[in-house]
């Protein structure tokens, strides 16, 4: 029993040290002046951890990138640091060219780097009290009816017709007369000719025009825990003050209604101008200059193709206004980006996906404020 919870408690560690790592590969090449020695081998595993790791950043997003570029150098010389293992796939030696090119699979530490990029952030680096204020308004919706609408049809026949007549007459007449010792005689004839020719043709074009009317979705939308502790946990690792919308509601003079926004959410995929400026100006009388707001869509329920459990897509959409000033700007926007939970039944799969959607989405927005050394 003892060798049991002993080997339970390995493989959980296991399985959740997997879970913080990615895997990619990347590649190095070097030049040699005489021979290839082992410093110039290093060398070359060296650039290509470093090939691995910026091709991780590349897929997660184009701020995770730039954060890394600004600090290329200094982040270069500390790659080991995120390198958990690294493996040797393949190696090439071209002695004409004297270089050296090898192509490794790294291990790659993905929150110590993500934490390593934020270190440097304008948030981080004020202080507590001289940080920006934050809150959020991201709900998780749900279909609940899919109204179609037929295609309206019009079509329009056209007919075209002409005739062309050809028409010529000729006559021809004589005349005679004949005088004799008691008596005179008359004589005529008369030739007349007619001739009608006639040429008709018709054309038909027909056309016209389908109209087709866009669904309308009426969505139940939900308040889930798990997308506000994931967030506030995200904001706030990245070193923003996060207050509650709850909270911000009683200090907003009476213009932020969270159950209006919850409700306009249910019918649309944005707010109306009246609500949304209403929302602003409660957000701006509680003294918070900066505003998160969104949408997570919870889709239909599949398979996961390779472990057989329940898969349930969520595709969020947001953006952050900073409403600081006279008029609202959008720092930044996210999405629609789509995320994918996976569980033994529906109620975990769409738990797993939500709270994926809402660090991811989180994230990208934390690292855009980065960028813009929003504080």
């Amino acid at each position: 029993m003892r060798f049991l919870m002993t080997l339970l408690l390995l493989l959980t560690f296991s399985l959740d040290g997997h879970a913080q790592t990615v895997s990619y590969k990347g590649m190095g090449k070097v030049t040699f002046d005489w021979r290839l020695d082992a410093s110039a081998r290093q060398e070359a595993v060296h650039l290509a951890q470093i090939s691995a790791v910026e091709n991780y950043l590349a897929e997660t997003s184009p701020a995770k990138v730039r954060l890394f570029a600004e600090r290329r150098d200094a982040l270069a010389a500390q790659i080991g640091r995120f390198i958990i293992a690294s493996t040797v796939l393949s190696e090439q030696t071209d002695k004409p060219s004297k270089t050296y090119t090898v192509v490794v699979r790294a291990e790659i530490n993905a929150p110590l780097l993500a934490a390593e990029l934020d270190s440097g952030s304008a948030a981080q680096n004020t202080a507590p009290g001289a940080r920006s204020l934050l809150t959020f308004l991201f709900v998780s919706r749900m279909q609940a009816t899919s109204q179609s609408f037929d295609a309206r049809v019009h079509q329009r026949v056209d007919t075209r017709g002409a005739i062309a007549v050809q028409d010529s007459y000729s006559e021809k007449s004589s005349e005679g007369e004949r005088i004799g010792a008691s008596s005179i005689s008359t004589s005529g004839s008369r030739d007349q000719r007619t001739s009608v020719v006639a040429d008709g043709s018709a054309s038909v074009t027909t056309g016209g025009s389908t109209l087709r009317k866009a669904d309308q979705i009426a969505w139940t939308v939900a308040s889930a825990a798990e997308i506000n502790s994931t967030m506030t946990g995200v904001f706030s690792n990245a070193g923003f003050e996060v207050v509650e919308a709850e909270y911000v509601e009683a200090e907003s003079a009476g213009q932020l209604s969270i159950e209006r926004i919850r409700k306009e959410f249910s019918t649309g995929d944005d707010l109306s101008a009246d609500v949304l400026r209403s929302t602003v100006n409660g957000i701006r009388a509680a003294g918070i200059p900066l505003l998160a707001l969104g949408t997570l869509d919870v889709g239909m329920q599949d398979t996961d193709p390779v472990s057989g459990n329940v898969r349930i897509a969520v595709t969020v959409t947001g953006k952050v206004l900073d409403v600081s000033g006279r008029f609202p700007r959008t720092v930044t926007s996210v999405g629609p980006v789509q995320f994918f939970g996976i569980g033994p039944d529906a109620s975990v799969a769409r738990t797993n996906a939500l709270a994926m959607a809402a660090e991811q989405a989180a994230s990208r927005m934390v690292d855009e404020l980065n960028i813009k050394n929003v504080r």
